[in-house]
């Protein structure tokens, strides 16, 4: 077996010679015209668009873009939706982790007048008007129209496992040949990574209805996959068709201008530095009357329960909170926007109490531990 992972081997292919599938109209003419394809995504799509006519493919054919946040992911999808409903699929199935993201999906694919709607006005595909149908399942939808589920892994493995009426069976995915959408798919590899038990049958449940017909496709996409999991480099090496993560995201101009910050601090005042530089952030926002709700991210390198730790661990911090505590990150940080935050508070008469309430503020609103 390559070394190389799936995108590396096509990679070298078009370095060498082969030319690169050209967009198709089905794309080019149905994607909103307000969301012009950049030279990355046409370039996921060419690599795509070769694997998928290669004679000697995987069957089922399971792949992963690993992109960037932002990058245009679900333009993607989109893109992919068009391209394969010309070659012959009906059914497709969006899945998620999250309601919330579920929600505003659904307007991005469905809703014509969503600031976010991926298609055209009007799609043509073949010369014929095609419509773009949500269903809840595969029996007796209509043929001629692209039919999304919208669901989360959660739920799909609930309904999967419990017969109910009007949700998806397991002979929906044995009768049809349907093209799965896996967003933020990292959450589907909780057995490869060997997670907490609770989670183990959402990985079976994907693989057992994917497998159940060769003509169906499995489509992952993520902006953070693990290339450090043996277990992880073992499976998804054939299966990362493309990659473009931050770095060259930020390379080529399309991300916003990212300040790394490295701090020799221990977990603690990591954290309390973190939301200082924050609060700064909001009260200058503030200042200008700008609405703005900086996000922070404490994110747990592997399992569930280094995420349960970090809770935990924040909890106890700010239970336990003493101006002393601010004090020494004022003294010690090498940082100069944290120096310039406590110059901004001592002007504010910014207070003890006041960082009480900023910590719990912080923890409702927008500290995400996973």
């Amino acid at each position: 077996m390559s070394e190389q992972f799936l995108y590396q081997e096509l990679a070298t292919v078009f370095r060498y010679g082969v030319p690169k599938p050209e967009m198709p109209e089905s794309i080019t003419r149905n994607l909103n015209p307000a969301l012009p394809l950049r030279p990355y995504q046409e370039d996921a799509f060419a690599y795509f668009f070769h694997y998928f006519n290669l004679p000697d493919k995987e069957i089922p054919t399971h792949l992963l873009f690993n992109m960037a946040t932002g990058s245009g992911k679900t333009l993607i999808m989109a893109g992919l939706i068009l391209y394969l409903y010309e070659k012959g699929y009906r059914n497709f199935l969006f899945f998620v982790n999250s309601e919330t993201i579920i929600k505003k999906t659904v307007d991005n694919f469905t809703d014509s007048q969503a600031s976010k709607y991926l298609f055209n006005q009007s799609i043509y595909i073949d010369g014929k008007p095609v419509k773009v149908r949500t269903v809840n399942t595969f029996d007796k939808v209509n043929v001629n129209e692209i039919n999304i589920s919208f669901t989360t892994i959660q739920k799909l493995h609930s309904d999967l496992r419990t017969v109910r009426e009007n949700a998806l069976t397991f002979a929906d995915f044995k009768e049809n040949k349907i093209v799965f959408l896996a967003d933020e798919a990292h959450h589907i590899n909780v057995q490869t990574k060997a997670q907490q038990e609770l989670f183990e049958n959402w990985e079976n449940t994907v693989e057992d209805i994917f497998t159940s017909n060769n003509d169906n496709l499995l489509l992952e996409f993520t902006a953070t996959h693990d290339y450090q999991t043996p277990a992880m480099v073992d499976k998804y090496r054939n299966k990362v068709i493309y990659r473009y993560d931050l770095v060259n995201f930020r390379k080529d101009g399309f991300s916003k201008e990212i300040e790394i910050a490295r701090s020799d601090f221990g977990h603690r005042d990591r954290i309390l530095q973190a939301i200082i530089i924050s609060e700064y952030k909001q009260l200058v926002a503030a200042e200008y009357k700008i609405q703005l709700k900086p996000v922070i991210l404490f994110k747990a390198q592997r399992t569930i329960k280094q995420s349960e730790e970090n809770k935990t661990v924040f909890h106890k911090l700010i239970d336990g909170l003493t101006g002393n505590q601010i004090d020494r990150i004022q003294q010690e940080s090498e940082f100069k926007i944290v120096q310039r935050a406590f110059d901004f508070f001592k002007k504010k008469r910014y207070l003890l109490t006041n960082w009480h309430d900023a910590c719990k503020r912080h923890f409702m609103r927008i500290f995400a531990f996973q």
